[in-house]
């Protein structure tokens, strides 16, 4: 997406007899909450994923097309294609979508002071000092929201969808540094602590939320879910996804009897192999237990990159061909020779000077800029530790 564009939202919900609208800016640099994206999501996960389009709220539909990491494996950046024909309103794309997410436009979004209200004190009747809520404030300093939100009305009031209602302090609000306190919030605190205390006083079977539905497991998928979470250190979503399905946490099974790796190769059966068995049998597999572990093995020793590792797993998909074998014909074998990686990364410093001013002047995000972009000219092949480490050294 290249140039700008405003794109036009209502004020109020469909259920609100009101009319009225706003203005959101929206360019080829946004931002969207870190928890409506994730790389490799539970079953019922209906937000932005590698393999899932999503709606951006009143703009267009995108589509994930690369996820950028730092060195310690953490997303900084998703690189996203947007449909032009998807447009809120006069879509005709044809792409369909489960839902919508948040999104703020990266260089007209303001930065704002919010203040997040709670309950005074921990229970109903409190005695003493040690009965008061040490969460009952929580300031947030520079959080993002659009142009449309900052007012001249020092108590106007103001839904955030999916947050509460807030409105600008009459005190502490001034252009400069608008301030914004919560007051109602979307889900009522005490009503949460009574229902968690009648339900240790029921016992019950335990049970998984999915998308907002919640659904009860089989003694057997719970036994599996415990010593997944517990015994392996699976997290809850993926201990989820391979508990549920026998053919996944057979196969998952079978991969441990043949490398200790439990959380690595968690991640490749509950997404990669978990696709593959959408549509057909294990049994009907042309790769088995014991390649995976090999694929993994080469993840997790350094000869391959994660992102590489995806393009090998995917040829076996089709040929059934070892990782190892596949790798060597393919001349894939990651980069991590620093003599390889500087000249990619100095060609790549000259031809963006406006970022590295940025970047100098304290806008450390850009990092993973950087980084990104010698990863996609060494075709994923750079090793993401050795690139972070020597970008750093070099904007310096």
């Amino acid at each position: 997406y290249e140039g700008s564009e405003e794109i036009d939202a209502p004020y109020y919900p469909h259920d609100v007899p009101k009319e009225g609208s706003r203005k959101i800016p929206f360019s080829r640099e946004i931002y969207i909450e870190r928890d409506d994206f994730m790389e490799n999501p539970p079953k019922g996960y209906f937000r932005l994923t590698p393999d899932q389009p999503v709606r951006l709220r009143h703009a267009y539909i995108i589509t994930c097309k690369e996820v950028v990491k730092d060195a310690d494996g953490n997303i900084v950046e998703i690189i996203a294609e947007y449909h032009p024909d998807s447009k809120s309103g006069s879509d005709t794309s044809g792409i369909k979508v489960k839902s919508a997410i948040q999104w703020v436009d990266a260089k007209e979004a303001r930065k704002v002071e919010v203040r997040l209200y709670d309950r005074l004190f921990k229970d109903e009747a409190p005695e003493g000092l040690e009965d008061i809520n040490p969460d009952s404030l929580k300031v947030i300093k520079n959080a993002l929201i659009e142009p449309a939100v900052i007012t001249e009305k020092p108590d106007e009031r103001f839904q955030f969808e999916r947050q509460g209602y807030f409105y600008a302090d009459p005190i502490d609000y001034t252009d400069e540094k608008p301030v914004f306190n919560k007051i109602v919030g979307l889900k009522d605190s005490w009503a949460k602590k009574t229902k968690t205390a009648e339900a240790a006083a029921k016992p019950q079977a335990k049970k998984v939320q999915i998308d907002g539905e919640v659904v009860a497991m089989s003694k057997e998928e719970q036994a599996l879910f415990d010593t997944y979470t517990s015994e392996l250190g699976l997290n809850g979503e993926v201990a989820n996804t391979l508990a549920r399905d026998a053919q996944l946490s057979s196969f998952y099974e079978a991969t441990l009897s043949v490398l200790n790796s439990p959380v690595s190769l968690a991640n490749i059966v509950s997404n990669e192999v978990a696709r593959e068995l959408k549509h057909t049998q294990a049994s009907e597999l042309k790769f088995n237990a014991s390649q995976i572990t090999e694929l993994v093995k080469m993840v997790d020793n350094g000869t391959i990159s994660s992102k590489i590792a995806k393009q090998v797993f995917e040829e076996m998909v089709k040929s059934g061909e070892n990782p190892t074998q596949i790798v060597e014909d393919k001349g894939l074998v990651q980069i991590s020779d620093p003599s390889k990686i500087l000249p990619i990364i100095e060609e790549i410093i000259a031809k963006n000077p406006d970022n590295v001013t940025k970047f100098k002047a304290g806008n450390t995000k850009l990092l993973g800029f950087f980084v990104g972009q010698v990863l996609k000219a060494t075709g994923g092949k750079a090793n993401p530790k050795v690139v972070n480490e020597l970008v750093t050294e070099k904007l310096k």
